[in-house]
């Protein structure tokens, strides 16, 4: 396997990434800090980088357990935010038709939700690693591991930038998009698990 392969793997790897970084901003921006908008980029990076070289060193012992069912497990990681999502919405404009509700509950952003998604991101990535174990590699599969988190590093910095101005542009319907994003994550990888 080339180095431009791993390019290329790496970038596929890193469109899921891309997308929630996107639904984040739009879902979140009204509480994401600077450390919590830039912890998108490292955490997904990480977790890119240290699946694949996992998914190589476990090979063969839960290859097969893990190929069966990683899709499948991506897809209810992401229903399960989006519906996390609606509801919060749906509760939050419930209490705020109250007429004693004084204050509007703002969604906020945390590391167990980033820690949640990174693992979810990166399954795939641990089904390279396999991958990476069974061909032969020019290289040590640590320089592999490291281009697939660099790309993915600066993939999410630029859906960071979009999703912050997408968050703005939209508004008060961010959210929305936010959980559309995932909904459709959830169905790609459901369908991806089927075939």
């Amino acid at each position: 396997m080339s180095a431009l392969e791993i390019i290329a793997i790496a970038v596929a790897l890193a469109t899921d990434a891309f997308a929630l970084t996107i639904a984040n901003c739009a879902t979140y921006e009204k509480t994401l800090t600077r450390i919590k908008e830039w912890s998108m980029p490292s955490a997904f990076a990480f977790f890119q980088f240290l699946m694949p070289l996992i998914g190589f060193f476990l090979g063969g012992l839960i290859s097969g357990f893990l190929q069966s069912f990683a899709k499948f497990l991506a897809a209810g990681i992401f229903f399960i935010l989006a519906i996390k999502i609606v509801f919060d919405v749906t509760e939050e404009k419930r209490k705020s038709e109250k007429p004693d509700e004084r204050v509007r509950k703002t969604q906020s952003f945390n590391f167990g939700v980033l820690f949640i998604q990174a693992i979810a991101t990166s399954i795939d990535a641990f089904a390279i690693g396999i991958t990476l174990a069974a061909v032969s590699l020019p290289f040590s599969v640590f320089f592999a591991a490291g281009i697939i988190g660099a790309i993915t590093f600066a993939v999410v910095s630029v859906a960071l930038l979009i999703g912050k101005s997408l968050g703005k542009l939209l508004g008060k319907y961010a959210v929305w998009l936010g959980a559309i994003i995932l909904f459709v994550l959830a169905i790609k990888n459901l369908v991806e698990g089927f075939v």
